[in-house]
């Protein structure tokens, strides 16, 4: 059994390719335990020679899904076409270690390996510094995806860890008579360090849903499923994190997690009813405040009371809720099939449940960032109003 993650938009691909495939790939996260398409794909596409067919170090557990993950491209005609690992680093937790790119033999140099970069070092964690091992001919690819090469110059500003891995690797890299090691690295943008950061806690099951709202909080996936709509002034003013809750042995990870955002900034729980506190505006938007994080826990409202319960690192963290000057909730793409909007809403209001990009936005009206909660909002309806129309179209096409 695999637990396979699709990113809730599709990549488009160019119709000039020459190759036979759909119009649309799936990017997906792949977690433990992997099917066997993916041992299959490696084993027959990783080496450069055919003959040798062995798999590239897989995760061994499902226990790191949000530290150490697989990606990939899947075509539904032609199945896996590329595939990546990333491995957040042991010694520094803010540089992710890429490594097991490979493309499918048959569809090599038409921008697949650029695609999935993008894809996973966004999905992963866009806010960490990435850095790979790779041979000279391969600086092109990473540089088009915004690596840096690190030149033996620049080599001594390395973090001490980071130069003794490389040293290794070229080592036995040159030991095979395969020439130089290439490291490339890519940074993350500089942020201030008192713009909101926003943490979806969300369930592996909300993101293979059409009608989820959680990725219009990311520029990138934003402007790939509106690409005619990119205006980087309309670039949301925020931090944006995402941890995917698999089950309760994800527990000790979200602990970790939360105890060191905790060293530099104030976290919040967003909670819904009476028990959480309210803030003011006046007192997030102070700039002689503790920078702040807002956890939201992003899933169906039952999903949501399921990741708390089994959560106990979330009982300990101070609840936000946001009960007062709200806008309206304007989302109607999930329909009341089991009589849950009664039973979350408080006294029987549907339009006080949030989804999840209406919450962010409420969060940002409460920092005194408006301006970046209307583009939000804006955003959902946008959404919402092409979502509505391919399913008529759907229908009409049907009949």
């Amino acid at each position: 059994m695999i637990l396979t993650s699709c990113i809730y938009h599709k990549l488009q691909i160019n119709a000039c390719y020459a190759y036979n495939l759909s119009r649309d790939i799936h990017f997906e996260r792949c977690c433990y335990p992997f099917a066997r398409s993916l041992l299959d794909f490696y084993r027959w596409n990783f080496h450069e020679h055919q003959n040798k067919k062995w798999v590239p170090s897989l995760p061994k557990s499902g226990h790191s899904c949000n530290n150490d993950s697989v990606y990939i491209l899947r075509s539904q005609q032609k199945g896996i076409l590329a595939a990546l690992r990333l491995t957040r680093s042991k010694n520094d937790a803010t540089y992710t270690f890429l490594r097991s790119l490979c493309v499918s033999r048959d569809h090599r140099r038409q921008g697949l390996a650029s695609r999935l970069l993008e894809e996973s070092i966004q999905d992963f964690d866009k806010l960490h510094h990435c850095y790979c091992f790779a041979s000279p001919n391969r600086e092109g690819l990473f540089q088009q995806s915004g690596f840096l090469k690190i030149s033996n110059k620049e080599m001594i500003t390395l973090p001490k860890w980071l130069l003794l891995s490389y040293n290794s690797m070229d080592a036995r890299w040159r030991a095979k008579n395969l020439g130089p090691l290439g490291l490339f690295i890519k940074y993350h943008p500089s942020v201030s360090a008192h713009t909101p950061q926003i943490i979806l806690l969300q369930h592996f099951s909300e993101m293979a849903k059409d009608t989820a709202t959680g990725w219009l909080l990311d520029d990138s996936a934003y402007s790939k499923r509106f690409p005619c709509i990119v205006d980087e002034k309309c670039n949301l003013n925020l931090q944006l994190q995402r941890w995917i809750w698999s089950g309760r042995d994800d527990a000790s990870m979200i602990e970790e997690k939360i105890n060191k955002l905790v060293e530099s900034r104030t976290v919040h729980l967003l909670w819904t009813g009476s028990a959480g506190d309210e803030t003011s505006s006046e007192d997030s938007n102070n700039p002689h405040s503790p920078p702040k994080a807002y956890i939201i826990l992003d899933g169906t409202w039952q999903q949501a009371k399921h990741m708390f319960r089994r959560t106990p690192a979330l009982w300990k963290l101070p609840k936000l809720s946001l009960r007062s000057n709200l806008h309206p909730s304007t989302y109607v793409l999930r329909g009341d099939y089991s009589g849950w909007k009664e039973r979350f809403s408080n006294g029987g209001d549907s339009k006080s449940l949030l989804c999840t990009a209406e919450v962010a936005a409420a969060v940002l009206d409460r920092c005194g960032d408006s301006s970046t909660a209307n583009i939000i909002r804006t955003r959902l309806n946008m959404f919402q109003n092409s979502f509505l129309q391919e399913k008529n179209t759907e229908l009409i096409i049907r009949k």
